[in-house]
């Protein structure tokens, strides 16, 4: 069958995703008709593709082609006639999604609305949805789902590549990142020693000179926070001197239209496996995660200021000191050492969060979340769509992902 990706056996290779079922059908059964659409003894990669895979998850639909009309231009899919094991008639359609969506299916509201979703949501990860619509005698098209389908360059066989490298998040903001892994971790088991010495070993509360001990712990806790506060200045400095636009101020900020807002409900959604195929696609950070991290600079900046307000008891008088002792006043001392308590926690919780949101956008959205903060940058496919890109500014503010090198790749031997 003819796609919009001209399919050639010596220049590419199909990799199918996991379908999408619409209604009360089962992914399996998007396949197993798309599949089923082949024509008979059917050389196209994808027609085998799709063969291939419908045999991997169970048994094909008995049925037998009685005929076949071509996707062609205008037509953007093919229409096969087909009669089951047990001599019923089926008609089974493959092609453009929107075509069938819109004048083939026509379906109800809702389903077009999902329907429409889906497809966005897959073409924004460089899936190409392959709709599948099936129709029984005396009765209207219903559209079974879509499969997800990408067509890969073999190497040595096409000249070029298919993914492009892209920085997204400069040194100075990797060099933070990890400066914070490192003061957090030294202040959280240093500041939870302090606020309970209890769980120093008995052992070791019986050494001989084990009465400084704490006099360490707590130095070493005041050098991670000026490690912690150092690493916050320059984050600071960063924010306006980064020539990478998802490294400055502006990505702080995730509600700067109602397109924006509504994204962070749609992310959140994905984040929970309600709607993943309805996620909104960032090259650097999506609307979620800028109000998170924003939160957190500002859970930063409480920590330090009554950090800050506890360090400067001993010495309450001095001009440096002085300024953050208003909160001990309001406050009263111990509600500050138990905000400051509190708000430890809410650190440690952020973690395995962070965490979490890292690995699953590396194993689910293969965004290189990870690795992007090790080397700065991401290889993106070519024909993927982002909702902040291209930048504004930056070293690829006059590029799109969709550009082809000047040059083509020399083939290695």
């Amino acid at each position: 069958m003819k796609f919009d990706v001209p399919i050639s056996r010596e220049a590419v290779e199909i990799e199918l995703g996991d379908p999408v079922a619409f209604g009360d059908h089962d992914p399996e059964d998007v396949v197993r008709y798309a599949a089923a659409g082949a024509p008979p003894g059917s050389a196209d990669d994808l027609d085998r593709a799709l063969v291939a895979e419908a045999a991997r998850r169970g048994p094909l639909v008995a049925s037998t082609t009685t005929g076949w009309a071509e996707a062609r231009e205008g037509h953007p899919y093919s229409v096969t006639e087909v009669v089951d094991a047990d001599g019923a008639r089926l008609s089974i359609a493959r092609g453009d999604p929107r075509t069938l969506v819109e004048h083939v299916v026509k379906p109800s509201t809702t389903r077009r609305v999902r329907a429409i979703s889906s497809k966005a949501g897959m073409s924004s990860r460089a899936w190409q949805p392959l709709a599948v619509a099936t129709r029984a005698p005396d009765s209207e098209w219903e559209l079974l789902g879509y499969v997800p389908v990408r067509v890969w360059s073999r190497p040595g066989q096409k000249r070029g590549r298919s993914f492009d490298y892209h920085l997204v998040w400069d040194l100075w903001l990797r060099l933070c990142h990890w400066g914070w892994v490192a003061a957090i971790i030294v202040l959280t088991v240093s500041g939870y020693v302090i606020a309970n010495p209890g769980w120093i070993p008995i052992w070791e509360a019986d050494r001989p000179g084990v009465g400084f001990f704490m006099g360490y712990v707590r130095y070493v806790h005041l050098l991670a926070a000026v490690v912690l506060m150092t690493v916050l200045l320059i984050r600071v400095w960063n924010l306006s001197t980064s020539q990478i636009p998802y490294d400055r101020w502006r990505a702080l900020v995730p509600f700067r239209n109602r397109h924006q807002a509504g994204n962070v409900w749609r992310t959140l959604e994905a984040y929970m496996f309600i709607r993943p195929n309805t996620a909104p696609e960032y090259f650097g950070h999506n609307p979620l995660q800028q109000l998170t991290y924003t939160t957190m600079y500002l859970i930063f900046l409480a920590q330090v200021v009554s950090g800050l307000a506890l360090w400067g008891l001993y010495d309450t008088q001095g001009w440096f000191w002085g300024l953050f002792q208003w909160l001990n006043h309001v406050m009263g001392t111990q509600q500050v050492r138990l905000l400051h308590y509190v708000i430890m926690w809410v650190i440690i919780l952020f973690v395995p969060l962070h965490m979490y949101l890292s690995i699953r956008a590396d194993s689910v959205d293969r965004s290189g979340a990870i690795s992007s903060m090790v080397s700065g940058g991401r290889w993106v496919r070519r024909g993927a769509h982002f909702e902040d890109w291209p930048p504004t500014t930056g070293p690829d503010a006059e590029r799109t992902i969709e550009e082809e090198p000047a040059e083509p790749l020399e083939r290695k031997p």
